[in-house]
């Protein structure tokens, strides 16, 4: 049965470069043999992403589906006749530029390029090297916190640097050495007769993962592979003005990678709490605030939240309801940048359901006088 690269890297057919990359790092990570994982199934997630990963070889793969994997593991000699428009001895796929084919009759066919780089038998040593995985945590913070930027501490686990080995992957005081399998070259290559002339083709080694040099000696605490699982403590910086939903990036603070490579990021996603009084647009803040009849009328002064204190605001007589009130400079730090947004008050003149005697009366000759 043929291998379905979608499903093996848990991705839907329709997902982006980035997605199908970013399962790939995760399942990668899960399943290296030096952290414990099956060298077949990290075989054939290689073996997906190569694929996938690239334009060309994904339309190849998505327009010809299990063909284009049968071709694969008959070393080629199945593309035969993928195309109505002849082109040489392989019918309508083009090899141009895969390596030198001259044809049958003991001549050699050198298709390493192609079914090594597409199928992972042939990754550089640095795609090998594996760049640690991304780490993503949600933190809560007040509203004040959010508006005036705060310093926090976050404890997480993660798999970070061997503290033994310094990542090498070697005991201490002992060498990186040249594998002795491939001699330095990452690869093993390979040859095959078959009915077109020999086919040679190209795979990662198994015994230095394409890495092209070793421990003489594996780090006793990591097993070779330069991580292990441990806590750390960061102190995380919270910029003023950032808003509910943002997420912050700690360049290289996700889990290292392997056996020195370089470590992913940790995303930090935000949520803030909400404000008691205020509502948050952007970087202005909104009050309602509810005033009597006669406070509208004959005037008056009020006080409402801010972010630095109350503020004081002077109602002039005879203020109409739904009347706003701006208090520049009192709403939240502009993120990243100076200066902050503004206050802006709305005033609701509140009619009373119900009035006494007396208030009634003093009502009724208000209207009298107008």
């Amino acid at each position: 049965m043929a291998k379905n690269y979608y499903e093996i890297l848990g991705v839907e057919k329709s997902a982006s470069t980035d997605e199908i990359k970013r399962a790939y790092r995760k399942l990668a990570a899960e399943h290296h043999p030096d952290r414990g994982g099956s060298a077949d199934r990290f075989k054939e997630i290689n073996e997906a992403y190569q694929v996938l990963s690239d334009g060309t070889k994904r339309s190849q793969y998505d327009q010809y589906g299990s063909t284009f994997e049968q071709a694969r593991r008959q070393g080629g000699a199945g593309f035969g006749g993928f195309g109505s428009a002849a082109s040489g001895p392989f019918g309508g796929f083009d090899f141009s530029g895969f390596g030198s084919a001259s044809g049958p009759g003991g001549v050699e066919f050198d298709f390493g390029d192609i079914f090594s780089d597409i199928f992972g038998g042939a990754q550089s040593r640095e795609a090998r090297r594996n760049r640690g995985v991304d780490l993503e945590m949600p933190m809560t913070i007040s509203f004040e916190e959010a508006a005036f930027g705060v310093d926090k501490q976050i404890t997480l686990e993660k798999k970070d640097t061997c503290q033994r080995c310094k990542g090498n992957g070697a005991e201490p005081d002992t060498k990186i050495i040249t594998c002795p399998k491939c001699h330095g070259q990452g690869q093993i290559r390979t040859s095959r007769r078959t009915i077109l002339g020999t086919i040679s083709s190209s795979s990662v080694c198994d015994r230095c993962e394409g890495a092209g040099k070793i421990p003489e000696h594996p780090c006793t605490q990591c097993k070779g592979s330069g991580v292990q699982r441990q806590q750390k403590t960061i102190t995380i910086k919270i910029p003023a003005g950032i808003d509910d939903g943002q997420r912050i990036r700690i360049k290289n603070e996700g889990e290292a990678g392997y056996r020195g490579s370089e470590s992913g990021d940790l995303y930090i996603v935000l949520k803030v709490q909400p404000h008691p009084e205020l509502r948050r647009e952007g970087f202005n803040l909104y009050k309602d605030v509810p005033i009597s009849f006669s406070n509208a009328a004959l005037g008056t002064s009020i006080e409402v939240p801010g972010l630095d204190g109350n503020v004081k605001i002077k109602i002039a007589s005879g203020t109409q309801p739904g009347t706003v009130f701006k208090i520049g400079g009192k709403g939240v730090p502009h993120l990243n940048r100076g200066g902050r947004g503004d206050l802006f008050v709305t005033v609701n003149v509140v009619v009373p359901k119900k009035l006494n005697k007396k208030q009634k009366e003093l009502l009724k000759e208000l209207d009298q006088e107008e």
